[in-house]
């Protein structure tokens, strides 16, 4: 047996440009040769091709040999994307890379003069790099050589004198190619490389692309079917499969299949990107493709050897593309990768990257290895080593060290399939995996048996690693305790992109996930050895001055279970991830109720108060079996609970209670000492055979409004059917309470419109986002017939308002960071699927000078899944000025509808809302007094005329072009908001 390793395969010959190599294998011969032309850098970009088979082998295809064998087999390019254009000219004249298909008899003839053009490119290529001149080159050298051999069939099809004549015409254009463009310039062989390859990209059709035929296809999910199969015993190929190093994983219907039977269109659909894929499974001629959404690809090939070849393809693009360093599927596993992973090299062979942890301070080291003839080598040192596990040895103890003790990390496996014990989820911008720790003592030199541990991995998410110096402050804050009941801290580690946290593995996970399965058998005294024990820890942290900042059952781990045994449970706490000092204001508001009140309106506030009140947070939970207090709240309405100064439904227990209450005292000086904790703690813990620990029936709800508390102080506006007042919820009764803006309907409108306020309602407490005006709740009355809608209150009003006021004291400057928060909330507001219908000036309410908040969303509508738009049914009057050609024309109003509304609220910022140079203003001028459906009609036409609002005074140029590009006519092709966004923030850092 032979076994062929992707870095085995070696060069015997070139053609073109170093893209096709013969590797030749007959009857007990292997001819192998030096690696010169492809740096170890590129090897996973070649593979072993059967050009009969017309197949891709597997990095760890084994060949059975014997007297009777011969392969003729190809090393060469096998994954490529735009940025690497490298099929060449084999793959042109084999027919490798197809020829696209004419249309007519005239592109026939331009395809055809495209391919000599190609032969002509090829021997003046061939020329410069032997250094000959064309009348030197072989006899033999003609364009038959050189195009594809079914455009060379069909030319020799053809009449004698037909062919003379291309012959003739062939030698005229290389001679004068080579007289005007060679001879005459500086053109080299690269230019011409890049030209050749240029041409082909146009010339051929699926270019870098490999297509599988398939007579079986589904796309399913965990609970549903997304796609029907096309089985039905049919074994002819109906659908094909093509994948992409740019586009990925793609499939479709074959052209010319009965597309009535198969309710599939014949275009190509996307199915996934190879960072998406979490494993492949083979079986027989099968194979399964499943991603991170837990969608799953299913197909069946022509053979067991095409499938391999089919797995084989998307497991080197996931290399090529994700992981390097990782296989999604073990059938065509690289021996390589497998090799590197045995002996505990899990980064590229030729850089290992490490940190080191001394003294809970961080230290880089980085190991660049060599690999020549006579073994690996450290780079810069004489010392070498015959294999990769006797120099990885030699690193051991540079991998990870704490203290005196030397470790080798590794993960147990990579992020395997779902359903495997490996990932144990993920935490804030981190994931969690178990891992394995080799370690011995530096001390005891002749101790040769390594221990072997499980540990768990706390792995920094790699697009978060601008947050690595607050990752390693967690790790330093653990290294520096030492308490029975905190979980011990390894060491750190840093691997390729990965920050790594590891720590002692903890038995039985999540104290709350435990609470959630062993809810029935758990009992009071049960539950107060765990808040006890927890107190322990963090009484013990408060003595040292360390703040933990992430108490919760989340963070607790269950290393004994107790239940019915006199020894009881036994927890510890785990580290608390990423602070809160680098976590934004929406990540810090998900926390609540565990997150101190001061915390979440400034971070800088963490303080061991702070871990007061996440104590009494937690203590809830353990009373409640893990139940997650507020689970149902969105983030306006938990906002709102600190806000009202609202407290947690408490247990039935005084005692408790009361002790809760003292934790979550929201003045933090006020909070009580652990050490005081655990003496209250330890008193009921003597009477807790007698308590009894009942969850509460309900729970305070902060975003309902009592309607006797509503104390009217204006109104603040008023449309045809709803009116805005200002009023003070006062439920003290001394002018105390906070202003809310209270919206509701008129007396005399119909049960229509609150409808049309309940769905507006159902919006607004979805949304969070600090340029969206915030919901706080609802006051219903009569019965629960009448409805109002209750908004913060932002007492400096519109824009429209705001601009003419202090227009003296706010430049252009300001004036974008304005129109950037706008964009910002109408992206967030178009993520959520959303369009606002109304977005202008007068909607746009201004928090403090440095602040704007979108508002009024009584025409925001959700637009349907299987939709692009949303269309108008009703006849209420609308902004007509404000809306795109589409709204006006058809009533559709897409995402890119409020693209054009705010290129209009733009250009009335720019004018700081003058009355006079206002939208309305300047398009009367453009389309005369009119009214009614006129307006609407001379309006579009004056827009179909590319007629614009015009720029406004001390407008610089670049802000008029993003304008411009908010009233493109077509919508698909306008600007988006994330482009907007860019573009000022552009122009900004340039003032």
């Amino acid at each position: 047996m032979v076994c062929f390793a992707r870095s085995d395969i070696c060069f015997t010959h070139l053609y073109f440009w170093g893209v096709h190599v013969h590797c030749s294998l007959v009857i007990h011969t292997l001819v192998c040769f030096s690696l010169t032309a492809v740096s170890p850098l590129c090897h996973n970009l070649f593979a072993l091709y059967d050009e009969n088979k017309r197949l891709w082998y597997a990095p760890n295809q084994l060949f059975k040999i014997d007297e009777k064998t011969s392969y003729r087999l190809h090393y060469r390019m096998s994954l490529f994307v735009s940025l690497l254009p490298v099929k060449g000219q084999y793959d042109l004249v084999k027919g490798l890379a197809p020829i696209r298909d004419p249309k007519n008899d005239q592109e026939v003839h331009e395809i055809e003069n495209e391919c000599l053009g190609m032969a002509v490119l090829a021997i003046s290529h061939y020329a410069i790099k032997k250094n000959v001149k064309l009348p030197e080159l072989p006899k033999d050298m003609s364009y038959k050589h050189y195009i594809p051999e079914t455009l060379n069939k069909t030319i020799r099809q053809r009449n004698f004198l037909t062919r003379i004549r291309i012959n003739n015409v062939f030698k005229h254009f290389l001679k004068e190619f080579n007289n005007k463009t060679i001879c005459d310039s500086s053109v080299t062989s690269r230019d011409l490389k890049v030209k050749y390859l240029s041409t082909m990209e146009t010339l051929t059709k699926h270019y870098g692309a490999e297509i599988f035929e398939t007579s079986f296809l589904l796309i399913s999910s965990e609970n549903e079917i997304n796609r029907s199969n096309c089985g039905d015993n049919e074994v002819l190929p109906l659908y094909e499969v093509i994948v992409t190093g740019n586009n990925g994983i793609q499939w479709r219907l074959k052209p010319n299949v009965n597309e009535e039977k198969h309710k599939i269109r014949d275009t190509w659909n996307n199915f996934s990107y190879f960072p998406e894929i979490t494993h492949i499974v083979i079986k027989e001629s099968t194979v399964s493709i499943n991603k991170q959404d837990n969608k799953r690809m299913e197909l069946k090939l022509s053979s067991h050897e095409e499938a391999l070849s089919f797995a084989s393809l998307i497991d080197g693009y996931f290399r090529l593309t994700a992981d390097a360093h990782h296989y999604l599927c073990t059938d065509v596993a690289p021996p390589l990768i497998e090799h590197n992973i045995k002996n505990g090299c899990h980064g590229p062979i030729w850089l290992v990257k490490c940190l080191i942890m001394v003294n809970s301070s961080v230290q880089y080291k980085n190991f660049q290895i060599e690999v020549k003839k006579g073994g690996y080598f450290l780079h810069g040192s004489s010392k070498s080593f015959s294999s990769l596990k006797e120099l990885m040895d030699h690193l051991k103890g540079q991998i990870l060290r704490t203290d005196n003790i030397s470790f080798t990390l590794k993960r147990c496996c990579q992020p395997k399939p779902r359903g495997s014990d490996e990932h144990l989820g993920r935490g804030t911008r981190t994931q969690i995996y178990s891992g394995i720790l080799n370690y011995k003592d530096d001390e005891n030199e002749g101790y040769q048996n390594e221990k072997e541990i499980k540990v768990l991995l706390k792995v920094l998410d790699p697009s978060h690693r601008d947050i690595s110096l607050a990752f390693f402050e967690t790790a330093s804050m653990m290294r520096q305790v030492s308490h029975k009941h905190i979980v011990l801290l390894h060491g750190v580690c840093v691997r390729d992109v990965e920050n790594i946290m590891v720590e002692e593995f903890v038995e039985f996970g999540p104290l709350d996930l435990f609470m959630h399965r062993k809810s029935e058998v758990l009992t009071t005294p049960w539950k107060f050895k765990v808040a006890k024990q927890l107190a322990s820890a963090l009484s013990y942290l408060e003595d040292k001055d360390l703040v933990h900042g992430n108490v919760c059952t989340k963070n607790i781990l269950l290393a004994r279970e107790g239940i019915d045994t006199e020894y009881g449970p036994f927890i510890k706490l785990s580290d608390p991830g990423i602070p809160i000092t680098v976590l934004s204001r929406q990540e810090c508001v998900e926390r609540i109720p565990w997150i101190a009140p001061e915390c979440v309106e400034d971070s800088k506030n963490l303080s061991v108060a702070a871990d007061k009140w996440s104590f009494g947070t937690t203590l809830w939970e353990i009373c409640y079996n893990g139940e997650i207090p507020l689970k149902d709240k969105t983030l306006a309405e938990k906002e709102r609970f600190y806000e009202g100064h609202f407290v947690l439904a408490t247990p039935s227990c005084k005692e408790l209670a009361d002790l809760m209450k003292q934790c979550m005292n929201y003045d933090p000086h006020q909070r009580p000492f652990f050490r005081a904790i655990m003496r209250d703690i330890n008193k009921l813990e003597e009477q807790s055979k007698a308590l009894a620990l009942v969850k509460p029936v309900t729970e305070v709800d902060p975003t309902v409004f009592e309607k006797r508390f509503l104390k009217r102080i204006r109104d603040l506006g008023e449309g045809h059917f709803g009116k805005v007042e200002l009023c003070r919820y006062d439920p003290e009764g001394d002018n105390t309470g906070e202003q809310v803006a209270v919206k509701s309907l008129k007396p005399e409108s119909g049960g229509n419109h609150i409808a049309d306020l309940k769905k507006e309602i159902e919006i607004l407490r979805n949304l969070y986002h600090e340029n969206i005006v915030k919901y706080k709740g609802i006051c219903t009355e009569d019965g629960g017939s009448g409805i109002k809608l209750i908004m913060e209150f932002l007492p400096s009003g519109s824009l429209k308002e705001y601009l003419p006021r202090n227009k003296n004291k706010i430049n252009l400057k300001q004036l974008l960071r304005y129109a950037v928060q706008i964009c910002k909330g109408m992206d967030y507001l178009g993520s959520r699927q959303y369009v606002h219908r109304d977005l202008a000036a007068r909607n746009v309410l201004v928090e403090s000078e440095n602040r704007v908040k979108i508002g009024d969303f009584g025409l925001t509508k959700a637009i349907e899944t299987d939709k692009e738009y949303y269309t108008v049914k009703d006849d209420l009057d609308s902004p007509v000025f404000w809306y795109a050609p589409e709204c006006l024309l058809q009533s559709k109003f897409y995402i890119a509808s409020d693209v054009w509304s705010f290129g209009v609220t733009l250009y009335e910022l720019l004018t700081y809302c003058d009355s006079e140079s206002s939208p309305m203003a300047e398009f009367l001028k453009m389309i005369g007094p009119t009214q009614g459906q006129m307006t609407v009609a001379r309006l579009v036409r004056v827009l179909q005329e590319e007629k614009r609002l015009p720029r406004p005074p001390s407008c610089p140029e670049e802000v008029d072009q993003l304008m411009r590009k908010c009233w493109i006519f077509k919508h698909d092709e306008r600007t988006t908001f994330h482009n907007l966004i860019q573009g000022f923030e552009t122009i900004m850092s340039k003032m």
